[in-house]
This record gives C-alpha cells, structure tokens and sequence, in this order.
C-alpha cells in the first residue's frame, strides 16, 4: 500500500511539472510565455516597410489547431506578409491551455503575430491569463507611418457596464504618432453585434469616422463570409472578417494611405 502511495506522489509530481491543468482556474505554470505581444512589436519594429504593408488577419481559432497550423503553414509559405493579427477568441473556455495550444502553434510562424482579446478568451480566468500571455488589452503599436489601435469591445462580458469599448481610452489614442499618417482599429467584436454594447455604437462610429487618417476598423466574431458596412453609409469601412474554423483569412493591403481587403481559403 505505501508502495502505491509513493507510486502515485510521483506521478502527480511529474505531472504537476507539465502543462496539465487541474483547475478551470489556472492562471500560468512554469512554461507559459509572458509579453508575447511586447515581444512581437519589437521584432515587427526591426523589419523595414515597403511600399505596401500586407496584413494576414486571423480570427477565431478557438481550439481549431489543425486548421491553425494550416494557417500558419500558408503564411510561411509566402514571402509578402508583414505580421498576423490574430483578432481574438483564440479560446474557447479562456483557459490556460487552449491559449498555449494556440501559442505553441502561432509562434512558428516567420513573421510577427500580435494577437487581441475576444469574448470567449475573457471566459472563466482568461483575463488574467491574457494579460500575463500577452499585455493590456488595450494597446496602441507603429509599422510603416501607419498606427495600429487594438482594443477590447467585448461589451457582454463587461455586463455592457459602459467600460468596453472605452471611448475615453479611444478618445485619447486615436491620434496619430510621430511619423505616422494614418491610422487602423482593430476589435473583436464588431458594432453591429449584439454582443456590441449598443448605447457606445454610435459614440464608437462616429469617433472611427471624424478622426482624421482613419483607414478603417477591423473586426471578427461572426464566422461568417468577410463583410463591410460604412455607418449611415458613409465614413470609413467597418471590416468583419471570417474564421479559422472556416479555413479562411483576411488579406489587409494598404499602399500610399489606401486600404482594401479580401479573404483567403486555404
């Protein structure tokens, strides 16, 4: 019997120094990576610009590693992408090891990936762990005269509190750096959406559409065909883009301050 004991010590020790989850709760272990998206924009500042900047836009991978890896193979193929942004809901369940699947699987790829939050990654601990994973929520990086703008707008899982998105953050970020000409949004959740707190949308849309250099604000969520819309019809184009889970991608070019998009099956 103490035999078994000790038999069975062991092996929950060696387990135990795994990344094997015993609780829903688990915020990080020994191996989990932090400031991956701190990391990222520092090896995407060392890269040099050409005249066209080609974004590969990935939303949704959930726990859809075959498709993941496909994606990710795909891009390494090529030799005229920039960076990925993989806009949110990278999980599921928001736990610990479905955001280090994904990592595991996005890290070979050969060029910078920055990834924002989505709905399902603030599920159960995901907060923390995206936070520790990689960084605020809200943050602001610069590539090529062009300021990149990602924010949380996963208005449902802050109970559509007024806090997310946060036009006051927007409001004092949403201005152009030095050396940059224009700026790109990027969100998960789209304004469109009901899981978009409906009070912020038209405050939301109407700061997208009067700040000057604004391209456009890209969005996920949907697992749908790409789609764009323009508020009342006129301003910027409000981009929402497909799902891993549908072996699809976004192709974002944007050459001399003029922006269009397509999808990609793969």
């Amino acid at each position: 019997m103490r035999k078994k004991i000790l038999l069975y010590l062991l092996a929950l020790f060696i387990f135990s120094c795994n990344r094997n989850e015993f609780s829903p709760n688990q915020k990080f272990d020994a191996t989990t990576p932090e400031g991956v998206n701190a990391r990222e924009i520092s090896e995407l500042s060392k890269k040099t610009a050409g005249p066209q900047i080609r974004i590969a836009v990935s939303g949704d991978t959930h726990t859809d590693y075959t498709d993941s890896k496909g994606f990710v193979d795909y891009v390494n193929s090529q030799n005229d992408i920039d960076f990925v942004i993989l806009n949110g809901d990278v999980t599921n369940f928001g736990l610990l090891t479905e955001f280090q699947g994904i990592y595991d699987i996005y890290n070979k790829l050969k060029v910078p990936f920055i990834t924002v939050i989505g709905n399902h990654d603030e599920n159960a601990e995901g907060n923390s762990v995206y936070q520790r994973m990689y960084g605020n929520q809200n943050f602001t990086f610069d590539y090529g005269g062009i300021k990149f703008v990602c924010h949380d707008a996963n208005s449902r899982e802050h109970s559509f509190d007024g806090s997310s998105p946060d036009l006051d953050w927007l409001r004092m970020n949403l201005s152009k750096d030095e050396g940059t000409q224009y700026i790109v949004a990027f969100a998960h959740i789209p304004p469109i959406d009901a899981d978009f707190d409906q009070t912020l949308r038209a405050g939301y849309e109407s700061l997208f559409n009067s700040t000057p250099g604004m391209l456009a604000a890209v969005h996920s969520h949907r697992h749908s065909a790409d789609s764009i819309y323009r508020a009342n019809g006129t301003g910027i184009p409000f981009i929402i883009t497909n799902t891993i889970l549908n072996k699809t991608f976004t192709i974002i070019d944007i050459t001399n301050g003029q922006l269009t998009s397509h999808p990609v099956t793969f």
